[in-house]
């Protein structure tokens, strides 16, 4: 789910708020399981998705950064210089850059970009969080209503890593929801006018196989979004194995790193 404070906008890279380098980080990563475990944040789970829209992080005044998240021009593909270009899908020419996709730099890890949600339970406040990044591990804990249970992380993605940037912020969720991560195909939520505009030719439901929260049920989906997308949607099932067997993966649980990096 996502919030319309929170846009689609891109960082061309770890850099701009994160306090340590990509080599770093996978270093960070190998080290810090059996240190890790009391200053972790546990009992938090995941969602996804993709709208084309300006982050909120992109907007000057936002983390404790030496530059805004980069946003990228709708119409030619390139890196804005004015952070104060209106989103896409508020008329503007702001819009997610695609190169704030996933992906996978081994089996164990991956690296992406993320919208935090601010409402639960978890330390993430808001605003200040923009730029930071946090490592998050997937867990086998599963999602219940106390009547029946469902979803969460698929066998072969428990115990595996990710580390997202924040570029997003969401006001809308409750709980013990933590980050939308940002992933072509899973699902555009309630601002559908951004893709169609980035990326002329394409209808809405081809960016998330018409189903706005959740996206495409399978990899076949993946070939409806434009080129520069489809790896990432493929990341999706291939990485994350989602909906791959038993209803798994589904709305991952995970722990995160209590400070971010």
């Amino acid at each position: 789910s996502r919030s319309s404070h929170r846009g689609t906008g891109a960082s061309s890279g770890m850099a701009v708020g994160c306090r340590m380098s990509l080599a770093t980080l996978m270093m960070a990563t190998v080290t810090s399981t059996a240190s890790a475990a009391s200053g972790w944040v546990t009992g938090t789970w995941t969602t996804g998705y993709w709208d084309c829209c300006k982050p909120s992080c992109a907007w000057k005044g936002k983390g404790k950064v030496s530059k805004p998240v980069d946003s990228c021009d709708s119409q030619t593909g390139e890196i804005l210089s004015e952070a104060n270009e209106e989103s896409v899908c508020n008329g503007g020419r702001a819009a997610t850059c695609t190169s704030n996709k996933p992906f996978m730099v081994n089996s164990n890890l991956s690296l992406g970009f993320a919208a935090v949600a601010v409402s639960g339970e978890h330390g993430l406040t808001g605003d200040v969080n923009c730029g930071q990044c946090y490592e998050l591990k997937f867990t086998d804990e599963v999602h219940s209503d106390g009547t029946w249970s469902w979803g969460g992380s698929h066998s072969d993605l428990v115990g595996k890593r990710m580390v997202i940037q924040v570029t997003n912020i969401g006001y809308d969720v409750s709980g013990d929801h933590s980050f939308d991560i940002m992933i072509p195909g899973a699902g555009q939520g309630v601002f559908t006018s951004g893709c169609t505009i980035q990326f002329p030719g394409y209808s809405t439901g081809d960016f998330d196989c018409d189903n706005r929260k959740g996206g495409c049920s399978n990899i076949s989906g993946c070939s409806r979004l434009p080129p520069v997308m489809q790896d990432a949607c493929r990341w999706r099932y291939e990485w994350l194995q989602w909906m791959e067997k038993a209803g798994k993966t589904n709305n991952p649980y995970v722990g995160k790193t209590n400070n971010p990096y």
